[in-house]
């Protein structure tokens, strides 16, 4: 509810604002009156408003407050209640240093102020007096276009007209008016077209100005508008050199198409080629329009142009479209002048001689008397022959060659077709004194002032060299540009040749002395500067894991446009903020430290100047997840580590030699034989552990072969089968009844290093029920060492079965006699307990 209420009362508001703005106050509910709207500029005002309660209904009840405002500050008046519901309040504001100001009046009601009424008040000054009228008369169209100065701005709204009237009397009694001329806002120019001209007659101009404060009129103009009239330009037509006189010219023009018959008076003006300033000659009145002038030079390029105005006007056309002439030559002199030389040497390559680039400037006009055909550069005017000795003959106003080490100078003429000039002598000596200081500063765009310090010696005059600088060397004979100053008094020269903005020059100063040319003193200048056309291209340089290094070639000089203060670098990684740093101009490198690893960068540089700065392009940088130090650190521990490897297998491969120190135990119980088990009948039963399991016999090697199936292995010539022979396994108390006559005695083993063979197993498959088999086990080859203690191991030895006391002829091969044999030597060699073999399922020779 309370919303609904302000948003009626201010649209209640506004529409009395609106109105009040519209009509002042016309509703009667109020009333704002000032002293003027419009006040001089520092001057004061007194305003007074006045309220009708009865005519206001939400001011009706209560007590209400009048307030004033001035563009928007607040101010206190002095508030009178005069009776009847009408209250007033006055005040006075100033002094006014404003070109417009809001004055409002308000009435607080209830802490809610409301606007009643409001003016605009104006500062300013009376018009000025316009200045310089000027009225012109175009020749073509017959119009009449006049201008003026308006002079001194009011700052309040003016009305300008341009008045004209018809006159007697040399304008002393004004006749008729034309219509007035009013010009566009803010223009300070208007045209009267034709038809409101009186021709031939004098008539009267004015311009008149109005503002609020006042008005002002320019001078009076009183003139014919025929003598107001400018001409349209001329045209030359031909120039021709007077025959008889060798030093005068004829030069004929056309008048403007709508000036044909009018008579005018023109001016001819003409310079040489190459020079600015112009010879002028006035006043020429010609019905044929032609005109002849001397004082020219032979063989000398000029321009010409003319303007000409109708007689009694005041004002001149244009200036012509410029003509050029040469004039003819003169055949009858030769060059009468010296030459302007200048100079510079250095040595040869090959170091025979000195190498000279002799440069100078073209032979003044007046002294070349004709047409200069060429330069002769030699060592003397005259040799004994007669004939001088040439170095250079060219029509280029420079020119190289060698001269001889030790030369002291050289001679320079100019030739006509009449003959040759003076010569011009040109010392080539050299004096190591030079200027003590140089300063260049630019004036303008295209001029530059250079001045120095003299030297402490007298000089005869200086060498002002100067050249534009480039990324490529430059040639000296086309791109240097000098000027000799023959006045030794002088501390500075303006430079305007062959100057732009924008590119670096280099300016020397010579000294010249009596006896030689000063060493250079030499400064580097820009006119104008601004931002470079290119930026330096990053490069990527050794990238690590929080560093990265960056280099880049400097900007070519032609495209600096300016000397370069410094290179700023700027980098940026995901949503941090951007940071930079700022290097000398002179470098050209930069390492970018505390970066994260394994994180994308984004680089650019900006290089600037004095007149601007310019950035480059983006560069991608990938910073590494590891630094080289941290993989060298890994590849020398790896190393490391092989290297132990391979010192622990060396020395597991030497461990045989190292015996000595660790012996070489064998563990029977662990070896394959211990775990090896012969297959037995189900009604055998074998020693069983407490987990259920089979306990392990322990054999090292078995060996099979059969015996004869009639005979026993003691049987027929006493001959042990020969696999038996491959070891030694007899006892040395039989061996010459063991052994065969032929074989060798079997070596001891007690206490030996060697290998020893621990058992042997002989086995003989049955063949029938009736023959049981027949087994011999023989001694390991064990690699313990046997222990020479008071009770020896048996030497190595058959099987008891073999030193069973038979007869020698004896045959035993029963059955009976084998079992018991297999059982004594399962008792004497329990090892071997688990090689009874009952059947010949596993060991048959079928």
């Amino acid at each position: 509810m309370m919303s609904t209420r302000k948003k009626q009362q201010r649209r209640f508001q506004a529409c009395c604002v609106t109105f009040l703005l519209l009509h002042g106050g016309a509703l009667g509910c109020s009333n704002l009156t000032v002293d003027s709207s419009i006040i001089h500029w520092g001057a004061t005002v007194t305003a007074n408003c006045t309220i009708w309660r009865n005519h206001c209904p939400f001011l009706k009840d209560g007590e209400i407050q009048m307030m004033w405002k001035l563009d928007g500050q607040l101010l206190h008046g002095v508030q009178h209640s005069l009776g009847n519901g009408v209250e007033f309040s006055n005040i006075t504001i100033g002094p006014l240093f404003r070109t417009v100001v809001s004055l409002s009046c308000w009435v607080l009601k209830k802490e809610t102020p409301h606007l009643l009424n409001l003016k605009q008040i104006h500062a300013g000054y009376p018009p000025s007096q316009p200045q310089n009228l000027t009225c012109i008369m175009n020749d073509t169209t017959r119009n009449l276009k006049c201008q003026w100065d308006p002079g001194k701005d009011s700052h309040l709204q003016v009305q300008t007209t341009l008045k004209g009237f018809r006159s007697q009397s040399g304008c002393a009694v004004l006749l008729d008016p034309i219509p007035d001329c009013i010009p566009e806002v803010d223009q300070n120019y208007c045209t009267i077209p034709r038809q409101n001209l009186q021709l031939y007659q004098k008539m009267a101009f004015w311009v008149e100005v109005h503002n609020g404060l006042g008005a002002a009129l320019s001078e009076l103009l009183c003139a014919d508008p025929m003598d107001l009239v400018k001409l349209d330009p001329p045209a030359v037509q031909s120039i021709q050199s007077v025959p008889k006189e060798t030093h005068c010219v004829t030069v004929t023009w056309n008048a403007a198409k709508d000036s044909e018959y009018m008579k005018q008076t023109c001016d001819l003006r003409y310079h040489m080629e190459g020079h600015q300033e112009w010879t002028l000659v006035q006043n020429i009145t010609s019905p044929t329009r032609q005109v002849q002038h001397c004082g020219f030079l032979f063989f000398v390029s000029y321009q010409f142009q003319m303007r000409c105005q109708k007689s009694g006007a005041r004002y001149m056309s244009d200036w012509s479209p410029t003509k050029s002439f040469t004039t003819h030559e003169d055949s009858g002199h030769v060059p009468s002048g010296e030459l302007e030389a200048w100079w510079k040497t250095k040595p040869r390559e090959d170091g025979q001689g000195t190498q000279v680039q002799l440069l100078w400037k073209p032979m003044k006009t007046k002294e070349a008397n004709g047409r200069i055909l060429g330069y002769w550069v030699t060592f003397s005017p005259r040799q004994n022959n007669g004939q001088p000795s040439t170095l250079c003959n060219t029509t280029e106003l420079h020119c190289n060659f060698s001269l001889p080490s030790g030369t002291r100078g050289i001679h320079l003429m100019a030739y006509n077709a009449r003959g040759t000039s003076p010569p011009t002598e040109v010392s080539l000596q050299k004096k190591s004194i030079p200027v003590p200081r140089i300063h260049a500063s630019p004036l303008g765009e295209n001029s530059i002032l250079v001045s120095w310090d003299p030297p402490g010696e007298p000089t005869t005059g200086y060498i002002a060299e100067w050249q534009r600088m480039t990324s490529v060397e430059a040639s000296y004979d086309t791109d240097i540009s000098w000027r000799k100053l023959q006045n030794g008094e002088e501390k500075q020269i303006l430079i305007q040749e062959n100057i732009e903005p924008f590119q670096r020059y280099i300016i020397c100063i010579y000294p010249l002395y009596n006896d030689g040319v000063g060493i250079a003193q030499h400064t580097e200048v820009y006119t104008k500067q601004k931002a470079p056309s290119d930026s330096p291209k990053l490069n990527p340089g050794s990238i690590g894991k929080t560093t990265a290094q960056l280099h880049w070639e400097p900007i070519p000089l032609e495209l600096r446009n300016g000397f370069i203060t410094n290179y700023t670098i700027f980098w940026i990684c995901c949503n941090e903020a951007m940071n930079r740093a700022v290097v000398n101009s002179s470098v050209n490198t930069f390492t970018i430290t505390g970066l994260l690893p394994s994180m994308m960068y984004e680089v650019h540089i900006m290089a600037s100047t004095t007149g601007g700065s310019t950035n480059g392009t983006v560069l991608i940088l990938y910073t590494k997840a590891t630094d080289d130090m941290d993989i060298s650190v890994t590849y020398l521990l790896i190393g490391l580590l092989l290297v132990m490897l391979i010192v622990l297998v060396i020395c597991f491969q030497q461990s045989k030699k190292m015996k000595l120190f660790w012996p070489s135990v064998p563990d029977p119980a662990n070896s394959s034989l211990g775990k090896w088990a012969p297959a037995v009948m189900q009604e055998e039963a074998f020693p069983v552990n407490k987990s259920g399991e089979l306990s392990p016999i322990i054999i090292t090697a078995i060996l099979m072969f059969e015996k004869d199936k009639k005979k026993c292995i003691s049987c027929e010539n006493r001959e042990l089968p020969k696999p038996l022979l491959d070891g030694p396994w007899s006892n040395p108390s039989n061996a010459d009844a063991a052994l065969p006559p032929s074989s060798p005695k079997p070596a001891s083993h007690r206490n030996s290093s060697g290998s020893v063979q621990y058992a042997r197993v002989l086995l003989d498959s049955y063949h029938s029920q009736q023959e049981a088999p027949s087994s011999l086990y023989l001694r390991s080859n064990s690699t313990q060492p046997l222990l020479g203690d008071s009770t020896p191991s048996p030497e190595a030895y058959e099987n008891l079965w073999f030193h069973d006391n038979q007869p020698s002829g004896a045959c035993s091969c029963s059955f009976q006699e084998d079992s018991v044999f297999m059982e004594g030597a399962l008792v004497d060699f329990p090892l071997l307990q688990g090689v009874k073999i009952h059947g010949d399922e596993d060991l048959s020779n079928s």
